[in-house]
């Protein structure tokens, strides 16, 4: 049987020790079949059509150095390696399963007992082509992802902490200058520092959380049956301290009694009302609503900033989208990653994030809180 035939006749065998490899890259994490075994079939598919179609010498030079024809679209090797970086996988993990996908396929190919005439090791030569063209297109694009990431990070280390860091600075420098100063003037220079403070502390959280879930692990919890209602309270009542000026209401009905890990609601309470409070009118305030249902807690927290139009939803939760629509040399130019960190932890806790915007109601954000997460 040819070895186009062979891998597409046989390709259940073949997925099979695909799969069991690729269990074993990482022995400490569990993954469903699907994880493990996804788009490895048309992976497989792509070279055997591949195989089949007649091939120039040109062709085949240009397939040698990586630069064979391709669709416009993602290949399925481009994807599985952003499925594989997700994952948690590394560049070297990601190769060797090419490495194994080679020689499982020749290997069950030889036991098969084929014809070794010269068509077949012209075949032979086929497949190797493309599975090399196949480690090329996923090594460049999980090299790609790996790049935009740190590009992002640094981005977000540039922009992000400027204004803190320069709130600290400049009121440092104020308290060096004053002979004596006031009590007063002491305290509100105190403040800003402490807040800055807070802020970039906050933003270093976010962003280590960050390239935590983009490089596919999970955010650790430490969950613990807890009472959301007072925590909702600490939490508020620290940014009242913080944000004198600024207007915040908590609202609490129903018992809040739950399975939650309460260092990450603080934080994921935290990032919505901070994103609240900068993106909300300033004449206005910030409401929090938490309530407590049959089966779930709900908290929203609402503002009556500017209404998101439904182009702008859809990447709301993406900072990705954000660093790259935003203009490079516009000094407002903000990279937050306070909601996208904030969906991480709901989604942890097996709940949901959803936000509404309207003329009438403003932006609310609302999470939905199983009192028992539900396991993955």
């Amino acid at each position: 049987m040819r070895l186009s035939q062979f891998i597409l006749s046989n390709m259940e065998p073949i997925l099979v020790e695909w799969e069991s490899f690729a269990s074993s890259i990482l022995p400490d994490r569990t993954f469903t079949k699907l994880a493990l075994r996804e788009l490895a079939e048309d992976i497989l598919k792509a070279i055997a059509t591949d195989m089949q179609t007649r091939q120039t010498a040109l062709e085949q030079a240009e397939k040698s150095k990586g630069r064979g024809q391709r669709s416009p679209e993602d290949t399925a090797a481009e994807t599985h390696a952003f499925g594989r970086l997700v994952l948690g996988f590394n560049q070297a993990q990601m190769v060797s399963e090419y490495r194994a996908l080679r020689a499982t396929v020749i290997r069950l190919w030889i036991e098969s007992s084929p014809d070794l005439d010269e068509s077949a090791i012209y075949e032979l030569i086929r497949f190797n082509e493309g599975i090399d063209q196949a480690l090329s297109e996923s090594t460049v694009r999980f090299m790609d992802r790996v790049n935009e990431s740190r590009d992002f990070a640094v981005a977000v280390m540039a922009h992000d902490l400027r204004n803190p860091l320069n709130a600290i600075l400049t009121s440092g420098q104020l308290l060096q200058r004053m002979k004596e100063p006031e009590i007063t003037e002491i305290n509100e220079l105190a403040l800003t520092i402490s807040l800055s403070a807070t802020r970039m502390n906050n933003l270093i959280e976010n962003l280590l959380d960050f390239t935590r879930t983009r490089l596919g692990q999970p955010l650790p919890l430490n969950s613990n049956v807890i009472d959301l209602a007072p925590l909702c309270k600490e939490v508020v009542g620290e940014f009242i301290a913080f944000r004198a000026k600024r207007t915040i209401r908590l609202y609490s009905k129903g018992d809040l009694l739950g399975k939650f890990d309460p260092a990450r609601m603080k934080q994921m309470l935290s990032n919505l009302i901070s994103n609240a409070l900068e993106h909300g009118g300033q004449s206005t305030g910030v409401t929090v609503n938490a309530q407590g249902q049959t089966e779930q807690v709900v908290l929203e927290v609402n503002n009556q900033g500017r209404v998101i139009s439904e182009s702008e939803m859809a990447a709301l939760l993406d900072p990705f989208s954000r660093f790259h629509k935003q203009d490079q040399a516009s000094s407002k130019r903000r990279l937050g990653l306070g909601l996208a960190i904030a969906q991480e932890i709901v989604h942890a806790h097996s709940g949901k994030l959803n936000v509404r915007s309207n003329t009438d109601e403003g932006t609310t954000f609302v999470v939905q809180l199983p009192r028992v997460a539900v396991d993955n």
